[in-house]
């Protein structure tokens, strides 16, 4: 999803002349190493007769465009994990020549292109265009790892949303959400630019993220009032189904995927989060047990197979090369098939829990509502005037949202800061859903351990067995506590399953605790991003670390098992 990035934040430097590696964290890896490559046999569950998921985005503003290589290629950052296909997936090739000739089709009485600033989101790229007569538009257009880019862009016009929008405010006069004005946008990737894009008014005002630390309290309360009155109400739209909203008319989309709406302009199809496409670099899909189940899905239950066959089509062959000289954690093939079946025969009972029920309403929001997607005006910045970044926005079970908090909204970590200004803003975004979005509000009182079966199920191949293991568990545990009236699907372990298991979650556990000392350290995101102006400080503080702890290793069995289990793939070995 594009939107200002949230790494214009502040980093953490090191520089690789007084990086200080702390003690901690060699013992820390020491600790793994322990426990982490003693080869248990995998867990076997017992057979029953049931058996059978926003980076958001960086930034890099340019002045002009100054090269047409720094058009096409990404230019933000570099990533210490797989940074050369990341890169390459974020690459474009399109007609830049043409895009300008049709931002200057869309601007009466211009004739010229005065500049353009490139900004990198971290699944689209966007140029504002301003014209030689002052007009200032946005042309967006996305990578590869955004998803296919005919779903992504037909279901991210805005003018789809703006008009669904006025369906909720139908009681009341001129009522309409502040979004970009769409001025023209093409799904085919055979139009003369040569890629799908979407070109809209710039929206006005400034990103809230700019203004909020200026803002006086009085002023945080009443613009966390106006985002709310402004865009909460979308919540309540019902549909029919689950996936992604389309115009009815897409000719790329099979007739036996269009779910018509009443009005019949508009259409649930497939969803297009990418969560259901092979595009996140690093992560294929194989399909070699369960081939795309992308939607739509007109009932609970079919959605949350869906989510179970994501599972099944990320694991590899069995006989496949790469899943060999794996952490234990991870798991084999086999294990995965048996969790992914435990999974497949809990969502059935789980679905008709009464709290499951009565909030998996077929749900659209706004998929990323954070200070930087949404503008304000200069003036007074308790105006909202635009929200921004709407790719992938699908229609969701309502309790999909359970535990989205925008970042203007989150409540204090500290218990004892009720009454600061923080707790404050996170209570009254709260009060606004209870007013304004009742579905979303209630789904934020459901126990967690009823929702976690979902969030984790379709990515046991990218964390391990540990994770969706241990939320099965637990639910098994508050099985009777939370009421229902069937016996639980999911087995209790054995003394030795249980052993292996507590082995590898405490495994699983170490091996989080030194990946995010790493990350802290060298003040990267998770997955290894940097800001292009800090790549070669960071890549060298990182082989240094990299050394360092392979140093400290009491044997050399132990520096492959930690050579293994490095998070980043950027070091010399």
């Amino acid at each position: 999803m594009f939107a200002l990035s949230k790494y214009y934040a502040s980093f953490k430097i090191v520089t690789p002349s007084t990086l200080d590696i702390a003690p901690e964290m060699i013992m820390r890896c020491h600790k793994l190493l322990l426990y982490s490559f003693k080869r248990p046999k995998p867990i076997q569950f017992r057979r029953t007769s049931l058996m059978s998921g926003h980076r958001t985005i960086s930034q890099a503003p340019m002045a002009g465009c100054q090269s047409m290589k720094s058009l096409f290629d990404y230019t933000a950052g570099r990533w210490l994990h797989l940074d050369s296909p990341q890169r390459e997936a974020r690459y474009l090739q399109f007609n830049f020549d043409r895009l300008c000739e049709k931002v200057l089709s869309l601007c009466p009485s211009a004739t010229s292109i005065q500049s353009c600033q490139k900004l990198e989101g971290g699944f689209s790229r966007a140029f504002i265009i301003t014209t030689d007569n002052g007009r200032c538009v946005v042309a967006k257009i996305p990578t590869s790892v955004a998803g296919p880019a005919r779903f992504i862009t037909n279901s991210e016009d805005l003018d789809l949303v703006r008009q669904l929008y006025l369906l909720v405010h139908t009681v009341q006069q001129n009522a309409e959400i502040p979004i970009p004005t769409i001025l023209d946008w093409s799904d085919d990737l055979a139009n003369p630019i040569g890629s799908a894009y979407i070109i809209m008014e710039h929206a006005g005002g400034v990103p809230l993220h700019q203004m909020w630390p200026k803002m006086s309290f009085p002023q945080k309360m009443n613009c966390i009032r106006s985002i709310s009155t402004n865009i909460m109400k979308m919540s309540e739209l019902d549909f029919p189904g689950y996936g992604s909203l389309y115009f009815a008319d897409a000719v790329f989309l099979d007739t036996g995927l269009k779910q018509k709406l009443d009005d019949y302009k508009y259409c649930i199809g497939p969803s297009c989060r990418n969560t259901y496409w092979d595009c996140n670099v690093g992560e294929p899909r194989y399909y070699a047990f369960k081939g795309p189940n992308r939607g739509p899905w007109r009932d609970l239950l079919s959605y949350s197979s869906a989510l179970i066959d994501v599972g099944l089509a990320r694991l590899p062959p069995a006989d496949d090369p790469v899943p060999h000289q794996q952490p234990s954690y991870q798991g084999a093939v086999s294990e995965h098939l048996e969790l992914l079946g435990l999974g497949q025969a809990l969502f059935p009972k789980l679905i008709q829990h009464p709290l499951i029920q009565s909030n998996a309403a077929p749900t659209l929001f706004h998929p990323d509502l954070h200070k930087r997607n949404i503008f304000v005006s200069e003036d007074d910045p308790t105006v909202v005037t635009g929200f921004i970044d709407w790719q992938s926005t699908c229609i969701e079970p309502a309790f999909y949202y359970a535990d989205d908090v925008p970042d203007f909204a989150k409540p204090p970590v500290d218990e004892t800061s009720e009454g600061t200004e923080e707790s404050l803003c996170s209570q009254a975004f709260e009060a606004g859903l209870g007013l304004l979005a009742p579905r979303l509000a209630a789904v934020r009182k459901i126990d967690e351990i009823l929702l976690r079966p979902f969030r984790y199920c379709h990515r046991t191949w990218k964390d391990g067995v540990v994770p969706f293991t241990h939320e099965l568990m637990q639910l098994r545990d508050h099985w009777q506590d939370f009421g229902f009236k069937e016996g639980c699907p999911i087995p209790v372990l054995g003394s030795e399953e249980m052993r292996i298991y507590q082995e590898r979650l405490d495994i699983y556990d170490k091996m989080l605790a030194v990946r995010q000392d790493i990350v802290e350290t060298l003040g990267v995101e998770q997955d290894g991003w940097i800001p292009e102006d800090r790549w070669e400080e960071v890549k060298e503080a990182h082989q240094r670390i990299y050394e360092a702890v392979l140093a400290a290793m009491e044997s050399e069995k132990d520096r492959q098992d930690m050579k293994m289990m490095w998070p980043f793939d950027g070091v010399k070995a």
